[in-house]
This record gives C-alpha cells, structure tokens and sequence, in this order.
C-alpha cells in the first residue's frame, strides 16, 4: 500500500492466502479502480457483492466504483487463493483538484463519482495490462524513485478509465441493470471482444450469448443508450483513438483497426465522435 499524494494511494498485491480470513473496514468517499490480472475477491462493500477478479483465460478488466459517502467493505478470504491485483483509490478532493474538468466528457464522469455505489466496467487495454504488470514489479535499480514511478503508471491507469466511461456516455448505476444484467451484459461484451466474434452478425453473437437479439439489445439500451451496432463503433474509434495518441501509428492503420475500409469514412467518424480529425490526435500526441 502507497501513498503517491494526498488523496491517491495505490495497493498492489501478488499474493498466496496462507489461511482464511475476514476483515471488515469502512472505506471514505472516492473512487476506486480495481485491475485483477489472476485471482478475484469474495467481497461486497453496502451489502453489495463486488464480483471482481479474472478467471482462468477471462479477459482483463477494469473495474470502477463510486463512494458517495462512507461504507462498509467486508471481505472474506479463503486458503491457498492466489491474487495479483492493482487498485487505485482516489479522494473526491483529489478528483477536484486533480483538473479533470477539462476532459472530454467530464460531466459524464462528475455524475458517476456523485452516484452511491455506481460501477463502470470495461475491458482493459493490452497498455493497461502492460501498466499493472509493471506496477506490481517497479525496477529498484535506483535510477527511478520509485513512488514517482508508480505516480506515472496509476495516471495513466485513471486516464484510461476516465476515458473508457466518458466513452459510454452513460453510468452504469444498480438503478439502471439488476446484478444479473450487469453480469450478463459483461458476457456479452467479454464475447463480442473475441477475434472469433469479429464480423459476426448480431443474432450469431446472440446465439454465443445465449441470449436474445431483442434482449441483448434492450441490455445495451439501458446501459449506454445505444444499439450494440452504436456502442461496437464507438468503442472501436475509442480503441484507434488510444492507438493514434499514445503510439502514433497512421490514419490508414487506425481506421482498419476501428473496422472501416475508407480512411475518409473513418476522419468523418472520428471527428464527429471527438471534436477533432485523427490527424490532430495524432499530431497531439507527437507534439
């Protein structure tokens, strides 16, 4: 457990459980982001279960909860658990002084911390994943402060977050989808993330699903006020726009990579998404 600043503290934790256990704490106001690259937590926070963690070959993802107001964390562990984790938490004081108004989307991600108990999930990014990798294992060659270090890779870990629910344009409260639904919609966006799903048609996922076209689209619906075909595109000019900013690769690259054929559909795409062409993301990032 670090402390990087006032407000922002990281825990990281490559773990075997040597006996079973519960613990119970009451954790303050803020936000929490939970990457779990093996492992999970029996744990609920409110009479909530948490339900993080990865199983097996599941995708990597990433987890982001809202405290509006002091509550009861309990988890219980149990013997010969093996966990590695990364977790951030942040304090509404932090977010404020921190400037994240000026994000694209900062509304969306005001009335997410401001809702008790709201929970975003998203599939992490091959750089994430690359991130908590190496928060868990900083270098100690002296030549990095290491708290420094791990300042570095937990704002990159926020951006990413901040970035995928702004991107959705819409948070995910208990209000909206019961535990199952959630659960469920995240199956569903687990599958349709696999190379084998790429191009299939909506009822052929559906049938991998186990669901409804009509139900599946209803999930989407609630959740991000979109169809799936709407929220698919706009995950893929997210996923190019992240490729564009952060390894500079070119326009024809990254609209192949966002599923279009014609870079000139893709500009149009892209600049009606986020305000600017891919040329300008690019050419930020490069700056």
């Amino acid at each position: 457990m670090t402390r990087l600043r006032r407000g922002l503290n990281v825990h990281t934790s490559d773990t075997v459980t040597l006996q079973d256990l519960v613990t119970a704490i009451e954790q303050p106001p803020g936000l929490t982001i939970m990457i779990f690259l093996s492992g999970g937590v029996d744990a609920t926070i409110g009479g909530v279960p948490l339900d993080v963690g990865r199983r097996g070959d599941e995708p990597v993802r990433g987890v982001m909860i809202s405290r509006a107001r002091p509550d009861r964390f309990v988890r219980h562990a149990h013997k010969g658990d093996h966990m590695r984790k990364v977790i951030v938490t942040m304090s509404p004081e932090w977010i404020a002084e921190s400037g994240f108004e000026g994000i694209a989307g900062h509304e969306i991600v005001q009335a997410f911390c401001k809702t008790h108990l709201a929970r975003f999930d998203w599939a992490a990014s091959p750089a994430l994943i690359a991130i908590a990798e190496q928060m868990l294992h900083p270098p100690h060659n002296g030549t990095y402060p290491e708290g420094l270090y791990l300042e570095s890779r937990a704002l990159d870990l926020v951006a990413e977050a901040f970035t995928a629910l702004a991107s959705e344009g819409r948070v995910m409260t208990r209000g909206q989808l019961s535990p199952v639904e959630q659960k469920r919609l995240q199956s569903i966006k687990d599958v349709m993330a696999r190379p084998d799903a790429e191009g299939l048609p909506l009822d052929q996922i559906a049938r991998l699903c186990g669901v409804s076209v009509s139900k599946m689209q209803r999930l989407f619906r609630i959740a991000h006020d979109s169809t799936v075909s709407e929220y698919t595109r706009r995950t893929q000019l997210v996923r190019a726009r992240q490729l564009l900013e952060r390894e500079g690769i070119p326009v024809s690259e990254a609209a192949h990579a966002a599923g279009y054929t014609s870079a000139a559909n893709f500009a149009t795409a892209f600049k009606r998404e986020f305000g600017l062409s891919p040329r300008d993301a690019r050419r930020s990032a490069r700056a």
